[in-house]
């Protein structure tokens, strides 16, 4: 994660200052790694944090991040929120179905 954002910023330009100071900032606040994500060019970070450490470490960007400093936790939660991965979206293979004469 930490490579490809900085393969992001310095080769393919599409970082910013926000972006890199805060992945900076995620990185020394316990992320395991942090990068742009999106379209680049001002969008979010992805970070990789412990399940346990989630409260910490956003306590940790407000602290360090210009830009969070004066937000409410409210606000906070809505800027900065932990995730867990799934298996993500799927769907039945319509055309096999009706091949084998299963669809209607």
């Amino acid at each position: 994660m930490n490579e490809s954002h900085e393969s992001c910023s310095n080769m393919f330009d599409c970082s910013c200052p926000e972006l890199d100071e805060l992945t900076a900032l995620a990185r020394a606040s316990g992320a395991y790694g942090s990068r742009l994500t999106g379209a680049g060019w001002g969008g979010c970070t992805v970070s990789l944090v412990s399940e346990g450490k989630v409260e910490e470490f956003k306590k940790k960007l407000k602290e360090g991040y210009p830009g969070y400093r004066g937000l409410t936790e409210g606000e906070l939660d809505e800027m900065v929120f932990a995730t867990k991965p799934s298996s993500g979206a799927f769907g039945t293979n319509v055309c096999r179905d009706l091949v084998k004469g299963n669809g209607h």
